[in-house]
């Protein structure tokens, strides 16, 4: 899935997270890796719906994305809950000249991730494996992240030691309609022709019974977890 942010991409992407608990689960699973830490920087936030959950374990929060309709949902996502310990910025990474105990990267397209280690304590990277089942037919798929094999090759080939754990999290889409999933396919590969998109709702909708959300799209997303020892 490429991702343009807009009313309609948030919301999707708000609600799958929500429904799912998929960003909940990374921050359980990262927190106690912060434990004796103060400071965290995330690059490439998103909407930053990690940061929400990980603002109740250490003391401070960078946000970082280039994106300005991202770092303005994550500001009224910051607002709406009052969280004081999570600052916003509309920028590069590659502008970066400050450090932090931690830098957090998830699903990001940069392919040179051990740049950070020069900014950190700790790098934090959650990187894509291989999904059985997709958002959208694969052959439309054109935004391509880094996998968990391309980091282990990067990694191996500069020396840099790492410790991987591989888990699988729940992160499906919920739909409040037929003409909702219709949409939301469409909105993340506009090229889909009528027939291709009329056998993948076929295949993937599933009706969930429930009245918020009568239909589903399922995924269980794998990834891998990089740990790496930053050089500050």
């Amino acid at each position: 899935m490429n991702f343009n942010w807009n009313s309609n991409t948030i919301r999707w992407y708000q609600e799958a997270d929500a429904y799912s608990g998929f960003s909940r689960n990374i921050a359980n699973f990262v927190a106690p890796r912060l434990e004796g830490y103060s400071t965290l920087c995330d690059i490439g936030c998103g909407l930053g719906l990690v940061d929400l959950e990980l603002s109740k374990y250490i003391n401070g929060i960078t946000c970082i994305d280039i994106n300005r309709e991202a770092i303005e949902a994550l500001k009224k996502s910051v607002e709406d809950r009052k969280i004081t310990n999570i600052e916003t910025r509309l920028m590069d990474c590659n502008a970066i000249d400050e450090v932090w105990d931690v830098i957090f990267i998830s699903f990001f397209g940069g392919c040179n991730l051990q740049e950070f280690l020069h900014y950190c304590k700790k790098l934090i990277v959650v990187v894509n494996k291989k999904n059985h089942s997709e958002l959208i037919p694969i052959k439309y798929r054109t935004f391509k992240k880094n996998t968990v094999d391309q980091v282990e090759q990067v990694l191996t080939e500069k020396g840099i030691s790492y410790l991987l754990t591989e888990v699988s999290y729940e992160f499906g889409q919920p739909l409040i309609s037929l003409e909702d999933a219709q949409n939301f396919v469409r909105a993340h590969s506009p090229q889909i022709t009528a027939e291709d998109l009329s056998n993948f709702l076929s295949d993937r909708l599933t009706e969930t019974g429930e009245k918020q959300y009568p239909f589903f799209i399922p995924r269980m997303k794998s990834m891998g977890i990089f740990e790496i020892e930053g050089k500050l």
